[in-house]
């Protein structure tokens, strides 16, 4: 049984002290936090919680990336995904991440 990386609770701390439950802007801020979708990889997080993790990634990048006319890209997978997303949607992300952090918090109190 894998134990979650202590990697993995710094990281989920910064992005979620920087999320908002604001629904007006919480669209916003998870695109300005997208980066941290990437850095966070599954493998960091314990067996109980990586699908977690996993799940919210996935859906976070389902819409793939954007194309303009000339094939360049102009939004990756997740801001993508995002932008396409409902406020309520962004809304219920921010709760699902933030009770992530929370697991991972308590996981790693317990770990010793």
């Amino acid at each position: 049984m894998s134990k979650t990386n202590i990697f993995v609770y710094v990281e989920l701390s910064k992005l979620v002290s920087n999320l908002n439950i604001n629904a007006t802007v919480s669209k916003e801020i998870l695109k300005q936090q997208a980066g941290y979708f990437n850095v966070i990889g599954g493998h960091y997080f314990s067996d109980t919680l990586n699908p977690e993790w996993e799940n919210i990634v996935s859906e976070l990048k389902q819409q793939g990336p954007a194309f303009d006319d000339n094939r360049q890209m102009k939004a990756n997978a997740f801001i993508n995904t995002i932008d396409q997303m409902s406020q309520q949607d962004c809304l219920n992300m921010v709760y699902r991440i933030t009770s992530l952090y929370e697991k991972v918090k308590s996981e790693l109190a317990f770990a010793d």
